[in-house]
């Protein structure tokens, strides 16, 4: 089974520091499922600026939480689009509608629901 790239597109929203995103990054990586991944870190330099995409990165997962409170609750966060670039579903960690609980559970659900 793989990831029905023709109609789905998954997007994963991480943290540095959250050994749940490395997991699943690490997961995904080793089915060799093609995922788009954007760092929620923000970090800052000696200068104290921002790392202006990653702080972009952190307004969309901030948009998404606005916009679906019920099933974005922490990182990591999977954004599944579909092939018109509109969003499908999101996942992401934790009790909640939609939460895993694993990387294992995450890639399950997306196992029945998005691969061929």
């Amino acid at each position: 089974m793989k990831l029905d790239t023709n109609n789905y597109k998954l997007i994963i929203y991480t943290e540095e520091i959250c050994p749940d995103c490395h997991e699943l990054k690490t997961l995904l990586t080793q089915e060799q499922i093609p995922f788009i991944n954007k760092s929620i870190t923000i970090s800052r330099t000696l200068q104290e600026s921002y790392d202006k995409i990653n702080s972009t990165h952190r307004w969309e997962f901030h948009d998404l939480s606005e916009e679906y409170p019920t099933k974005v609750a922490y990182s990591p966060l999977i954004v599944v689009e579909n092939s018109e670039g509109k969003i499908e579903d999101l996942y992401s960690s934790g009790e909640h509608e939609g939460g895993f609980e694993s990387a294992t559970e995450a890639l399950e659900i997306l196992q029945k629901n998005y691969f061929i």
